[in-house]
């Protein structure tokens, strides 16, 4: 199963980025290409540094959608700083080099062996990305006893979604945040049965953070699922035969990856200003007070914001996209009020359902005291920022999941979103 859901990832992922063809995503993707064309040369991008020339050329030839040339021309060697984003300086320095360091590892030597674009060889690198979050999919739900046809039909509604579709596409530093999301639940959840090591996460600790700030919304859902746990063993202690935790055993490593996590999550945003080449701080123009009316509207985005997060459809193909990606909507609200309603409490299921509940509502807003915590600002998040929580709501699913003919009619529904995301890139490819 994990080797067809390999294969499907790769293939699938691979012909929506050939078939877009090196159009740049909104923004975004013009600092990511910007840092990647640079990370060999100088390690890193800092803050108060502009483009370069070949991110500028890039945009001048194969423009930015729906955005169009951003005022270059395609062939000339002069870049017009104020038509590029924030007059041409970067807002990438937030970013460590280490996802852009996988870029390049994949990307050069499918550049070198195919003769495809340096753009479109190292987006490549996110259907590998892709192929590595399915397989811990897929693990993540086979420890919770998921039938098999349940299983694939999740990992394939997975990589049909409006999140996977860009997202593993064009290079996104959100490549990483689903397979942290799916690495740590199922790390803590063996560790708690006394099945793995603990000082896993000790490793996961360093590695998500480096990766991206949005992988601590993994370490708060664990949290919440680690102090259900422990209350739920305290309260059916005397009946319980679990093995209990320790404190050279789990509680050490626990709060170690904790600790580092956060420690360096901190120590990088303190190094920013620090490793600066200019005064020149960006103002991008959408601070905002993080408000009680934003809070809630972060706490309604966790369950179902993330995974039908597409910032291309509505723009490159009109609202009728956005129609086929409601019922996955609705499918992810289902799949966790179900769960929380539906399911009797036992030791191995309760404790994930709950957490994953109470994740979905409060990590945004906990996400958002962070950033203006350490930024000292902050700006409306985007639902894509809870991607860390698709297993576990997919895994909640999971749980519910038992009529074959609604398995049937998902897995149909996965199709269709495949058939789709092809013609949408082909769209683009052939429009834009």
């Amino acid at each position: 199963m994990s080797l067809t859901l390999v294969l499907v990832s790769l293939v699938y992922g691979g012909a929506v980025t050939i078939l877009h063809e090196d159009t740049l995503s909104p923004i975004d993707e013009v600092v990511y290409m910007d840092y990647t064309y640079k990370v060999w040369d100088q390690g890193m991008v800092h803050r108060g540094e502009r483009f370069g020339p070949e991110v500028a050329h890039l945009v001048a030839c194969a423009k930015v959608l729906p955005f169009g040339d951003l005022g270059q021309t395609c062939g000339s060697s002069v870049v017009n700083y104020g038509g590029l984003p924030n007059n041409g300086y970067t807002t990438g320095e937030g970013y460590t080099p280490l996802y852009f360091w996988t870029v390049r590892l994949i990307g050069d030597p499918i550049h070198a062996l195919t003769g495809l674009s340096e753009p479109t060889s190292w987006r490549l690198s996110g259907p590998v990305w892709l192929a590595i979050t399915v397989v811990l999919l897929v693990a993540l739900l086979r420890r919770f006893s998921i039938p098999s046809a349940v299983t694939l039909t999740f990992g394939l509604l997975f990589i049909a979604s409006p999140y996977a579709w860009w997202t593993y596409t064009y290079i996104s530093t959100d490549a990483s945040v689903v397979a942290f999301g799916a690495a740590l639940l199922l790390v803590v959840v063996q560790a708690r049965a006394g099945r793995w090591s603990a000082w896993w996460l000790v490793l996961l600790g360093v590695l998500a953070p480096l990766f991206k700030i949005t992988n601590l919304i993994a370490f708060g859902l664990v949290a919440l699922y680690v102090l259900i746990d422990e209350a739920s063993r305290r309260v059916g202690r005397q009946n319980s035969t679990r093995p209990r935790s320790t404190l050279r055993r789990f509680w050490l490593p626990f709060g170690l990856s904790f600790l580092l996590a956060a420690g360096i999550q901190f120590a990088w945003m303190r190094l920013i200003p620090v490793l600066a080449v200019s005064d020149h701080i960006v103002d991008q123009g959408v601070a905002k007070p993080l408000t009680p009316v934003e809070v809630l509207r972060l706490a309604t985005l966790g369950v179902s914001g993330a995974i039908t997060h597409n910032p291309y459809a509505a723009r490159s193909a009109g609202e009728f996209v956005g129609l086929v990606f409601l019922p996955l909507s609705w499918l992810m609200i289902a799949f966790v009020l179900g769960a929380m309603m539906s399911l009797r409490w036992d030791r191995d299921r309760g404790p994930v359902v709950w957490a994953t509940g109470l994740a979905c509502v409060l990590a945004l807003p906990a996400l958002g005291v962070i950033m203006t915590v350490l930024a000292g600002v902050y700006f409306p998040l985007p639902g894509r920022y809870a991607a860390a929580l698709i297993p576990a709501t997919l895994l909640l699913g999971g749980m519910i999941l038992r009529n074959r003919v609604f398995t049937g009619v998902v897995a149909a529904y996965a199709g269709a979103l495949l058939v789709a995301g092809v013609v949408l890139a082909a769209h683009i490819g052939a429009t834009y």
